[in-house]
C-alpha cells in the first residue's frame, strides 16, 4: 500500500545542486589564433587523440544526458506543481486583499487564473484522471488495490492539504477513501485532517470532510470531526462547513445531536453566571429549566439574535437548523403569555422567508406547525402560494400532511384555501381518500380548531401539533370549517351513494369514523337506504347459512351504530324521514320492522350488539316500538338458542347483555 512521506527540505535542496551541476567530458576550448598557428605535425599527431576522446565525450554525456532528463523530467514535474501551488495561494491571496476590485471582478480573475494554472499542469492531471478512471472502472479488487497505489504515489507530487480544495482533487480522494483499506484512510486523513479550517473556505474541502465522515471505516475519524464541530460553533453560520454538519448531523445518535444543538445556543456559555459544560449533555428544555432567571433571559435573546444570522446566512434548508429551531420554539414558549406570544411573533417574522424549507424533515416541519400560530394572514398567503402545486404529494406525505391540516384549520382567509388547497383536494380525492395519511387529511375537515376533545381517533401528539395556540386566527372555527367543507362533502356523497363503494369502505375500520362523521354533517338518505340494504343482504346470506365474512363486515357495522346511537344529533339522524311513501318512514321505524322481523337470525349472529344498543335506544325514544320488540324476543325460545350458541361461541357476553335487556 502508498505510503505518504513527509518531504526533507534538506534532501531537496541537495537534489536540486545536484541535478544544476553540467555532467560531461574534459573539454578544451580554442581562440581562432590558436587555430590557425597550431602546428601541423602536432595538429596531425592529435588527431587520432582528438577523436578517441570525442567518441569518449560523446558516449558518456549520451548516458549522463539521458539519466539527467528523466531525473529532471520527475523533479520537475514535482517543482512545477509546487511552485504552480504556491503560485496559486499567493496570487488569490492578492487579489482578494485587493480592495479596489469588487466582488464579482475577484471572482472572475480567480476564474481566469485557475483556467490558467490548469493549463500548465495539464499533463499531470491528465495522467491523475486516466489513473481515477481505471479505479473507478475496475472490479478486481488486487486491481484496485493496485490502481490505488499508483495515484497514492502520484499524489505524493503535490500538497493534499491544497489539492484537495480543486475539484479534481476533491474526486481523486474521495475515491481513495471509499476504495480504499482503514490504513491508507488513516494516512489521508492524517495529512488532510491538519488543515480543518479549510472546510470553511472550500467547497471541495467540505466535500472530502463529508466524504472521510461517509465512508470511514475508522469510527475515530468520525468522532474527530464531530468533536471539531462542537468546538468550533461558530463555523455553523459559514457556507460550506454547514454544508459538512448537515450530512454530521444526519447520522448522529440523539446524545450527540444534543450536545451539539445546546453547543449553539450556548456558545458563551463562559458569559453566563453559574453555569458549567455539564449542562451540554442534558436535553435543551431541560438544560433550560435550570438555569436562573437572568440566564433565561439571556438565552431567549441570543437565540433570536442567533437564528437572524442563520436565515442571513441562507441556512434554513440545514437539518442542524431545523432541530435548533425546535428547541428555540419549546425555550421561548416558557414564560408570561404575553412575552412567549412577543417572542415566537419575532421568530415566525424572521424565518417566514424561506420557511418552505422546514417541510424538507419531521423537526423543521414539527417547528413550523407550531410558529404558524404565530403568522400572520399575509405569511401563510405566502407559503399556501409555494405549495400549491404540491398540495396532492403533500396530502400524502407522512410529514407534510400534518402541515396541510394545520393551515385547514387556522388560516382565515378561506378563498385562498378553497382554491390553493380544497380544490386541489377535491380534484385527487380518491387518489388522497384511499391513502394513509391522505385519509386524516379529509377527516380532519370535520373538526374545526375548538373541536379538540371530539377529535377522538387521531394520534395524541399530532393533535397537540395541530391544534396548538393559534394566537394571529380570528375567525371563528365553525365558520371556517363550513364555508370550506362542501366540495369534500360532494366527493364524499359520490362514493356512499354506490352501495358496493360504502360497502367496500366498510370493510375497513378506519373509514367507519369518516362515514359517522359525514352521515352526522349531511343526515343523507341515500347513505341510511344503503345501509338498510346492506344490512338485508347480510340477513339473506345467513338464512342461507353463506359465509357473511367474504363480503362484509359485521364488527364495523355494529361500530358505526354505535357511533350513530350515542353522538349528539342520534335524534336528528335516527328520526330523519327515509321513505315518503310508509307509514314507518323514520329510520328507526324502518329498522326496528328490520330487527322484528329477522329477531331469531340477528341474535344468533355478530349484528345482536347492534340489536342490543337498538334497545337502549329505542326505549327513551319510541316507548310503542320499545314494547313491541320485548314482546316478540320474549316469544323466542331464547334458552334453546342459547344453548346452542355456547356449544359453538365461547363467548356469550352480547347474548347475557340480549336477556339482560329484554328481561327487565
Amino acid at each position: 500500500m502508498a505510503k505518504f512521506l513527509k518531504k526533507n527540505k534538506g534532501n531537496v535542496k541537495k537534489e536540486k545542486n545536484n541535478l544544476n551541476k553540467k555532467a560531461g567530458g574534459l573539454k578544451v576550448n580554442y581562440t581562432k589564433r590558436d587555430k590557425n598557428n597550431a602546428d601541423k605535425n602536432d595538429k596531425k599527431g592529435n588527431k587520432k587523440i582528438n577523436k578517441k576522446s570525442k567518441q569518449i565525450d560523446k558516449k558518456g554525456s549520451k548516458k549522463i544526458k539521458k539519466k539527467d532528463e528523466k531525473k529532471n523530467e520527475k523533479k520537475n514535474e514535482k517543482k512545477i506543481v509546487k511552485n504552480t501551488e504556491q503560485d496559486w495561494d499567493d496570487k488569490c491571496k492578492e487579489i482578494l486583499n485587493d480592495e479596489n476590485l469588487s466582488k464579482s471582478k475577484k471572482k472572475k480573475l480567480i476564474k481566469e487564473y485557475k483556467k490558467k494554472k490548469f493549463a500548465e499542469n495539464y499533463d499531470y492531471y491528465k495522467k491523475l484522471k486516466i489513473n481515477l478512471n481505471d479505479l473507478l472502472r475496475t472490479k478486481d479488487k488486487s486491481e484496485k488495490n493496485k490502481q490505488i497505489n499508483i495515484i497514492c504515489n502520484e499524489l505524493k507530487k503535490v500538497e493534499l492539504n491544497k489539492f484537495c480544495r480543486t475539484n479534481l482533487g476533491y474526486h481523486v480522494i474521495s475515491a481513495l477513501i471509499i476504495n480504499s483499506d482503514e490504513e491508507c484512510q488513516n494516512k489521508l486523513w492524517k495529512t488532510i485532517s491538519t488543515n480543518m479550517n479549510d472546510i470553511c473556505v472550500f467547497n471541495f474541502v467540505s466535500l472530502t470532510f463529508q466524504c472521510f465522515y461517509k465512508h470511514a471505516k475508522n469510527d475515530q475519524i468520525r468522532n474527530d470531526i464531530c468533536m471539531w464541530l462542537i468546538k468550533n460553533p461558530k463555523n455553523f453560520l459559514t457556507k460550506f462547513a454547514s454544508r459538512l454538519w448537515h450530512i454530521v448531523f444526519k447520522k448522529l445518535k440523539t446524545d450527540m445531536k444534543i450536545k451539539i444543538i445546546n453547543s449553539l445556543i450556548l456558545p458563551n456559555i463562559n458569559s453566563l453566571k453559574n453555569v458549567s459544560f455539564e449542562l451540554l449533555k442534558k436535553p435543551t428544555k431541560e438544560m433550560f429549566e435550570t438555569l436562573s432567571e437572568e440566564n433565561k433571559t439571556a438565552i431567549c435573546n441570543y437565540l433570536i439574535e442567533y437564528i437572524e444570522n442563520v436565515v442571513e446566512k441562507e441556512l434554513l434548508y440545514n437539518i442542524v437548523t431545523h432541530n435548533l429551531l425546535l428547541s428555540a420554539v419549546e425555550i421561548l414558549a416558557e414564560g408570561e403569555e404575553s412575552a412567549v406570544n412577543d417572542r415566537l411573533t419575532k421568530l415566525m417574522e424572521i424565518i417566514h422567508e424561506g420557511c418552505e424549507y422546514l417541510i424538507s424533515t419531521n423537526i423543521g416541519n414539527k417547528a413550523l406547525i407550531y410558529l404558524l400560530g404565530y403568522s400572520t394572514n399575509k405569511h401563510k398567503k405566502i407559503l399556501i402560494k409555494i405549495l400549491k402545486n404540491h398540495m396532492v404529494d403533500l396530502c400524502k406525505n407522512s410529514v407534510n400532511f400534518l402541515l396541510i391540516i394545520r393551515l385547514l384549520k387556522i388560516t382565515d382567509d378561506t378563498k385562498l384555501l378553497n382554491e390553493f388547497i380544497v380544490k386541489k383536494i377535491a380534484n385527487s380525492f380518491e387518489d388522497i381518500f384511499n391513502d394513509y395519511y391522505g385519509f386524516y387529511v379529509i377527516l380532519e375537515f370535520f373538526y374545526d380548531i375548538n373541536q379538540y376533545n371530539d377529535d377522538k381517533y387521531f394520534f395524541v401528539d399530532w393533535k397537540h401539533m395541530i391544534y396548538s395556540k393559534s394566537v394571529k386566527s380570528v375567525k371563528d372555527g365553525c365558520k371556517r370549517k363550513n364555508e370550506i367543507i362542501q366540495p369534500i362533502i360532494e366527493q364524499l356523497k359520490n362514493i356512499f351513494n354506490e352501495k358496493n363503494k360504502l360497502n367496500s369502505y366498510l370493510n375497513d375500520k378506519k373509514y367507519v369514523t369518516i362515514i359517522f362523521e359525514y352521515i352526522q354533517f349531511t343526515q343523507d338518505e341515500q347513505i341510511i337506504n344503503n345501509i338498510l340494504s346492506i344490512l338485508g343482504d347480510i340477513i339473506l346470506l345467513l338464512k342461507n347459512n353463506e359465509n357473511v365474512n367474504e363480503k362484509y363486515n359485521c364488527k364495523n357495522i355494529n361500530e358505526l351504530f354505535s357511533k350513530l346511537y350515542t353522538c349528539t344529533k342520534n335524534q336528528d339522524i335516527f328520526k330523519k324521514v327515509i321513505n315518503q311513501n310508509s307509514s314507518s318512514s323514520m329510520f328507526y321505524q324502518l329498522l326496528s320492522d328490520f330487527f322484528i322481523t329477522n329477531i331469531e337470525i340477528v341474535i344468533k349472529s355478530e349484528l345482536i350488539k347492534t340489536f342490543n344498543n337498538f334497545i337502549i335506544f329505542i326505549k327513551d325514544t319510541d316507548i310503542n316500538i320499545y314494547q313491541q320488540i320485548l314482546s316478540t324476543a320474549k316469544n323466542m325460545n331464547n334458552e334453546t338458542i342459547y344453548n346452542t350458541l355456547k356449544e359453538a361461541l365461547p363467548n356469550m357476553t352480547y347474548f347475557d347483555k340480549y336477556l339482560e335487556l329484554i328481561n327487565q
